[in-house]
């Protein structure tokens, strides 16, 4: 039994949850999914193909990495299973992410209303003790919102919140704020001497005092990473958490909405379809009536469902305007099929493209080295779109990232730091003065870029000091500003000289002076 929050924890972060969703789907095509190895292993190869699970000679011949991804999905309330038939359907909420409704409002729904005790939670591999009765997320933007926590660090979420926040009263909610305030002051003197004995790992049991640290810490992260997905909070410098000042009102309007924990009755004959189904509403649904009958599999149906899983993986990693000529054949050529079939399959279909792009994108930034080139192709592709002719440069010596050029004959050179507050250290400025800016001088360059997740205080100094000794204009730039941009030019084209004074400002560039171009 485990006693503590827990969660899937073979995918740490939500962005590929499209990806992942939409290829289950593919597998789950008239016929049990539980019951049939060869589609489960089909799944895990799939999910290779697209860079979702690390390829290699499989451990486990079993399928049991397949399972535990069926798990991520049914913890999310994205799939469920049918009682009379022992099929796995996806929910009202997971259909909405296979028609490419915008994903971070999905998912932030889905959060919302997790709760133990719930059909993951009384799962044999999983089985959560029975004495939680809580919604894990909102009990920890409780903490955020209140002025007495206002910032939670991994440390304290895996002591105190996952472990003793075991429901909505009062009464624990003041426990756990004490519980926070006394670490604060005494560290882990506070702990109890049994600590280990009530919290033993769900695979190895009884630990050390460091390993059973490591291993609620390791939840709580995990907990963060999704939690992040949401754009509800930020990480500061220290890695502590925290509702940024433009999401305190969303995070109000959650906390007051007047829901309730969900009554859960495992033992009523469709007590788990019941739960599932009703978990899994998409926002803005109050109840999930449909009928499944028997579904024909035909070539057409798999071939749509093969095109539109494709377009919306390309969403992921690329922003997609339009669907393109070019569009059409690069999705024929991957999913095998002829153009014609890709525009049959994409009729009707029209996805919101740029809320998936812009979610991992924004995952991108803060990936570390985990996505840094994913970053940097998707950076490439932005600027494409804002008109320049845009190289990604990044895997040669000596290279910036990424090199632009403007169709009015100047150049930029362009650095992707997935940081999630980014200060230029002396080691980059000597790359950029020493070899970037040397490298394209020839080539008309009129400006330099940072781009990552946030920026330290002393950005603007930083960027100025390269400027003057090299007499090229910089600037730096978010992520979420570069996208924000991005929009702006999308509605208006903004001239290449506006955006050439712009990105010479010397400076961090603003949300605000985007809206005023």
């Amino acid at each position: 039994m485990i006693n503590n929050w827990q969660v899937p924890r073979n995918k740490r972060k939500l962005y590929p949850v499209v990806d992942i969703l939409s290829l289950f789907a593919i597998q789950n095509l008239g016929d049990v999914w539980r019951q049939d190895l060869n589609r489960q292993l089909d799944f895990e190869s799939e999910l290779e193909r697209y860079g979702i699970k690390r390829p290699g000679r499989r451990r486990d011949r079993r399928a049991g990495g397949a399972r535990t991804y069926e798990s991520w999905l049914f913890n999310l309330g994205l799939i469920f299973v049918e009682t009379n038939t022992n099929i796995v359907r996806t929910t009202l909420a997971g259909d909405a992410l296979l028609d490419g409704v915008p994903p971070v409002p999905v998912i932030t729904n889905q959060l919302m209303k997790l709760q133990y005790p719930s059909p993951y939670s009384i799962r044999s591999r999983v089985n959560i003790h029975s004495r939680f009765q809580v919604r894990p997320f909102r009990f920890l933007l409780r903490l955020l919102a209140d002025d007495r926590v206002q910032r939670l660090s991994k440390a304290e979420i895996a002591r105190f919140v996952i472990t003793e926040g075991q429901n909505e009263t009062p009464q624990c909610f003041e426990h756990v704020v004490d519980r926070i305030s006394r670490y604060r002051s005494l560290g882990d003197s506070i702990l109890p001497p049994n600590f280990v004995d009530l919290y033993p790992s769900s695979t190895s049991g009884v630990q050390s005092m460091e390993d059973t640290l490591d291993y609620l810490e390791d939840v709580a992260n995990t907990i963060i990473n999704y939690l992040e997905y949401t754009q509800l909070i930020s990480r500061d410098a220290g890695r502590s958490i925290f509702i940024p000042q433009e999401r305190t009102a969303d995070v109000q309007a959650i906390l007051s909405d007047g829901t309730r924990l969900r009554t859960f009755n495992p033992d009523h004959p469709f007590g788990i379809e019941n739960f599932q189904r009703n978990f899994g509403l998409a926002p803005g649904q109050n109840r999930d009536n449909r009928v499944f009958g028997g579904q024909t599999v035909t070539d057409a149906l798999y071939m749509q469902r093969r095109v539109r899983s494709e377009l919306l993986h390309m969403a992921r990693v690329s922003p997609i305007v339009d669907v393109s000529a070019t569009l059409i054949d690069d999705i024929a050529r991957a999913v095998g099929c002829t153009p014609q079939q890709v525009e049959d399959a994409l009729s009707g279909f029209r996805p919101d493209t740029f809320s998936t792009f812009e979610a991992n994108y924004l995952n991108m930034a803060i990936s570390g080295t985990e996505r840094a080139t994913e970053f940097e192709r998707a950076t490439r592709d932005i600027f494409e779109l804002l008109d320049f002719r845009a190289q990604h440069v990044g895997s040669l010596p000596r290279h910036p990232d990424i090199f632009v050029e403007s169709p009015l004959n100047y150049s930029g050179i362009i650095d992707t730091k997935a940081y999630r507050s980014y200060s230029i250290s002396n080691d980059h400025r000597n790359r950029m003065v020493r070899n970037y800016i040397p490298t394209y001088l020839a080539q008309n360059l009129a400006f330099f870029m940072y781009i990552a997740d946030g920026f330290g205080a002393n950005i603007d100094s930083q960027v100025n000091s390269i400027a003057n000794e090299t007499n090229v204009g910089g600037s730096v730039i978010t992520a979420r500003s570069l996208l924000r941009l991005l929009q702006r030019h999308r509605v208006n084209p903004i001239d290449h000289n506006v955006l050439r004074q712009l990105f010479t400002s010397n400076a961090r560039i603003s949300a605000l002076q985007i809206d005023s171009l």
